[in-house]
């Protein structure tokens, strides 16, 4: 696949449009062309901020009598401007409706982007609030270069101990079904760099896969004060660290992140697969609804979704 032909069915593929054999050829290309590979990632975070945009703005009940005033008046004019012809009043009323309807289109449309442009300024900390701090993106990254490689020649049966924090005991269970294909080495709690992290280390191959979960506190944030616990959370966030591709969740209490040597897109579709049942978990032990998150991680056929996930990425 070249360049141009997979910027042309880059926003296809971000709309999950494609066919399985054509996202492969797309993620493969991705995998082997960092240009297109960082194409991918900017239109995927623009997706989200409009997302996020348009999901949390709303227009005002002043905005909202207003736009109503204005189509009640454009009826009521068209009305009386018809003439008795039938034919003259039937186009009028075909030809009224789509005025109407493209006033609030933009109005709307008009909303969303201002929203957008808001999140964009560095005056508004409404995206930077939820956004992960250097300090964490680096200890997470650390935590996987020091302590995960130590386990690779571990053949025992991983368990995390149940002299750990209650929110971490069972933790590989709870991963189970979303690390189907990967092997576990090792389940225990770590603290390398002072953060403790409840680690579960895989590997897929030769590629070595930890799976990290950590207090939701303020020095994990970007702009150091923790938000009071609402269902506005980010989704999916990802960042790189030298050779490393992390993906990450929060809830209102934990963050999960997955690292890994692999390529960004081939990372990113192990996170959504491998942390799915762990995300779910702590969102209902955090006492929060499913607001705030994609709609995929809260259907209830969690093994068919996930077996579907993994033949889209590529991968068994």
């Amino acid at each position: 696949m070249e360049c141009r032909n997979f910027k042309e069915l880059l926003d296809s593929y971000l709309c999950q449009e494609l066919a399985i054999e054509t996202n492969h050829q797309l993620l493969n290309h991705a995998e082997h062309c960092p240009p297109c590979r960082a194409e991918m990632a900017s239109r995927r975070n623009l997706r989200e901020s409009l997302r996020r945009a348009c999901s949390q703005d709303r227009m005002s009940d002043e905005a909202c009598e207003r736009l109503r005033a204005r189509l009640r008046t454009e009826a009521a004019a068209s009305r009386s401007k018809r003439q008795p012809n039938q034919w003259l009043n039937l186009f009028e009323f075909r030809f009224a409706i789509p005025m109407a309807a493209t006033i609030a289109i933009l109005i709307l449309a008009i909303v969303g982007v201002s929203s957008y442009l808001r999140t964009k300024n560095p005056s508004v900390d409404s995206s930077d609030s939820l956004a992960l701090s250097e300090a964490l993106v680096n200890e997470a990254a650390s935590d996987h270069n020091k302590c995960a490689s130590k386990f690779l020649l571990a053949t025992k049966t991983a368990a995390m101990p149940d002299t750990v924090e209650p929110d971490y005991v069972g933790l590989e269970k709870v991963a189970a079904v979303g690390a189907e294909g990967l092997r576990l080495h090792a389940a225990h709690v770590c603290a390398p760099d002072g953060r403790r992290f409840a680690h579960l280390v895989y590997t897929r191959d030769k590629a070595l896969i930890s799976l990290l979960v950590t207090n939701r506190d303020e020095r994990a944030l970007k702009v150091g004060n923790l938000p009071s616990a609402n269902d506005n959370l980010e989704g999916f966030q990802e960042t790189n660290r030298e050779h490393l591709s992390l993906g990450a969740f929060q809830t209102a209490k934990h963050i999960i992140l997955v690292v890994s040597d692999l390529p960004k897109p081939e990372n990113n579709q192990l996170a959504l697969t491998l942390a799915l049942p762990v995300v779910k978990h702590f969102r209902q032990k955090d006492g929060q609804s499913i607001a705030g998150l994609p709609d995929f991680l809260f259907r209830n056929d969690d093994t068919i979704l996930i077996t579907q996930l993994k033949k889209e990425g590529g991968w068994r």
